[in-house]
């Protein structure tokens, strides 16, 4: 038998290792959005998860391995929870538009720490994670423009690339969540929603002819 397919206490060293990565990443989740990125050294980490800084090491090799893992599975979440609802809510612009961002809305803050990882504490980290943080919220705008343009079908002008719309509106619900996280006199989630599901809706709907060579 391989090395890798002998079990110790019932389980595989492959299932073994997805257990320690696991746990460093629920660590770092935990640690990260309640104490902050910066605040939390890989011991605590460690510690938390309940291995040494070897099984660390052998997973991720530096604090901002585990951080970047920890924002993609967090958005990785967000992004399932989006499809599903936006899949679920027919072909209506409004139905689709208020169940995509509510989808989005409860993954980021049913539980605060997602949000203050995905809004707050990767950014400024270093240009790499600042650039894939930059990814990421033109691959949420991607999924904004398509949907539009499937939902608007037909009405939408030649030539009209509805990117730079989207990355403002994606960019603008990034804002709009970091300043829920840091107010003290906060929205309702419900009330947010409805702002962000206007915004998006409005945007959607556009003038007739939003051609740069338009006349008013």
């Amino acid at each position: 038998m391989r090395a890798e397919g002998r079990r110790y206490g019932g389980r595989t060293a492959e299932e073994r290792r997805e257990s320690r990565r696991t746990a460093l990443l629920d660590a770092g989740y935990d640690l990260y959005g309640t104490v902050g990125y910066r605040n939390v050294s890989i011991e605590r980490v460690c510690s938390h998860a309940r291995l040494t800084a070897r099984s660390f090491y052998e997973e991720f090799g530096s604090r901002e391995a585990l951080l970047r893992a920890v924002y993609d599975r967090t958005i990785a979440h967000a992004a399932e929870a989006v499809f599903s609802a936006m899949a679920a809510a027919g072909d209506g612009v409004r139905d689709v538009a208020e169940a995509g961002i509510a989808a989005f809305v409860h993954a980021m803050l049913d539980d605060p720490r997602a949000a203050r990882i995905v809004h707050l504490e990767v950014v400024g980290v270093s240009e790499g994670m600042e650039g894939h943080r930059r990814q990421v919220l033109r691959a949420f705008a991607d999924i904004v423009a398509a949907e539009g343009l499937r939902l608007n079908a037909g009405r939408v002008p030649d030539g009209l690339d509805p990117r730079p719309t989207a990355l403002a509106l994606v960019g603008g619900g990034n804002e709009l969540i970091v300043d829920w996280l840091q107010s003290e006199d906060k929205l309702s989630l419900d009330a947010l929603i409805v702002v962000l599901t206007d915004l998006f809706v409005a945007a959607s709907a556009g003038p007739p002819d939003r051609r740069p060579d338009s006349r008013a």
